[in-house]
């Protein structure tokens, strides 16, 4: 009982308090770059919020509000001088009319030290996981391919290095996921060296509806190593200890743990023979994966994590990998025809936390953070989008005053705001009503593909 209790916490609980600290992080420190730059312009700070909408709880400081509020969709800091929010902020306590007048340049520097703020803490999570290290495939070669998958027919074999797809030369296996996912075509180019002979193919994609994006079934490297065997698993019965490497499955080469999992399941109560490397030496077992209600799937009992090299990607590398899938991401939008990507596979609050909680609870501290990075630069990056109610519409309305050397019509700003405020709420309710039907099916975490390799998943159990 207390064995499962402990399980329970460790598996969905620390996840989830892991995603509300970092989510909280993310938007408490975009918000005090508002605040920190408006209480050094002299500006007046009326209230400043984690989530919109009615309050959690809240206390007053020096006639500032701070608090909690029930939508999770953000945060704000009320600032009366910037133009009317009511929209999003509430109604403010004194009429911005009969408030000192902020200058453009006030205005501008406020609106952009939030998303600055949200690039800092982007750089230092990237600087942790720089020096913490990564797994050892930031590679394009090739981990496993499927037998008999139309990959392996149309010749690409384990341990060939991809160096094209589409003819574009590709030098990591994000590359290769953002290649696929953006192929206008239903097949990808495909060209890999094996030693010194060149091959070339054209490969399949196939359409993941649930995720909606191209993929294929190749695998990175990253060979899978035991965290530990839980008491009184079939893992532990065989003898199978902390830091053994698995080598094979009945003969089979393990390169992923996306394939020791899916090899496992696919053996329910059968004897299995396993080849590990334990302390440079290699060691062969047997064990028997079984079938624990209310599982549906064979498991041994094992908790995996991959190899890991140190130092990772530097954090440049990693803020470059972020804007390629961001500009990957555009593009596959604007050619959704052809790519099936449509706005239906934007991630909304729903969506953002139950993925961030799914990285931590079965990728790991490292996954975690990475996805923390991703979601850092793309808020930073979609708050500056020329729109009203985004900071970038603060910065094209204090652009314009300044240009005009007069105030826009306070009447004009506050309808404008609204509108684009409504639009902004209608958009968040319908990708969060296609957030809840995605997560509707069932769907087994162990059959879940990466979609990047960096950082490391890790402590899975087959």
């Amino acid at each position: 009982m207390l064995f499962n209790l402990f399980n329970i916490v460790r598996l969905y609980v620390y996840p989830a308090l892991l995603v509300l600290f970092f989510f909280g992080l993310t938007v408490c420190i975009h918000e005090f770059g508002h605040y920190l730059m408006a209480r050094r312009r002299g500006m007046v700070v009326e209230r400043f919020f984690v989530g919109f909408g009615p309050k959690i709880f809240s206390w007053k400081r020096n006639g500032i509000e701070y608090g909690v509020a029930w939508l999770p969709f953000g945060g704000y800091v009320a600032l009366p001088q910037m133009g009317p929010m009511e929209a999003f902020e509430g109604k403010s306590e004194k009429p911005a009319a009969e408030l000192p007048h902020a200058s453009p340049l006030s205005k501008i520097l406020v609106s952009v030290a939030g998303p600055f703020m949200n690039l800092v803490l982007a750089f230092v999570i990237a600087t942790v996981l720089w020096r913490v290290g990564g797994p050892g495939n930031h590679s394009t070669v090739i981990g496993w391919v499927e037998h008999d998958s139309p990959e392996e027919l149309a010749g690409l074999r384990t341990g060939d290095r991809i160096i094209q797809l589409n003819g574009k030369e590709v030098s990591k296996w994000t590359d290769i996921i953002a290649g696929i996912a953006s192929s206008l075509e239903p097949t990808v180019n495909v060209v890999a060296m094996r030693g010194d002979e060149r091959i070339e193919c054209n490969v399949e994609t196939t359409y993941e509806k649930e995720f909606g994006i191209k993929t294929t079934r190749l695998y990175p490297p990253g060979r899978p190593v035991a965290v530990r065997a839980r008491p009184g698993s079939p893992a532990e019965r065989a003898g199978i200890l902390p830091q053994d490497e698995f080598l094979a499955i009945e003969g089979v080469p393990v390169s992923s743990r996306v394939q020791l999992v899916e090899m496992i399941m696919k053996r329910p109560n059968q004897p299995t023979h396993i080849k590990l490397l334990r302390a440079g030496n290699v060691v062969e077992l047997d064990v028997t994966p079984v079938v624990q209600p209310p599982e549906t799937v064979a498991r041994i009992g094992v908790e995996l994590t991959e190899q890991i090299v140190r130092p990772g990607p530097k954090p440049w590398e990693q803020f470059s990998d972020v804007l390629e899938m961001l500009g990957t991401s555009v593009y596959a939008v604007i050619h959704h025809k052809q790519t099936g990507v449509s706005v239906k596979s934007f991630a909304g609050p729903v969506g953002i936390l139950g993925g961030w909680w799914s990285e931590f609870a079965s990728g790991g501290m490292r996954r975690g953070l990475w996805l923390a990075v991703v979601l850092n630069i793309n808020l930073a990056l979609f708050n500056l989008l020329p729109l009203p109610v985004l900071d970038g519409g603060h910065i094209v309305f204090a652009l314009i005053e300044a240009i005009r050397r007069k105030p826009i019509n306070a009447r004009i700003v506050h309808v404008v705001t609204t509108g684009f405020a409504a639009l902004l709420i209608g958009f968040m309710l319908y990708i969060t009503f296609n957030d809840i039907q995605k997560f509707l099916p069932h769907r087994s975490p162990s059959l879940s593909v990466p979609g990047t390799n960096e950082p490391p998943p890790a402590a899975t159990a087959p």
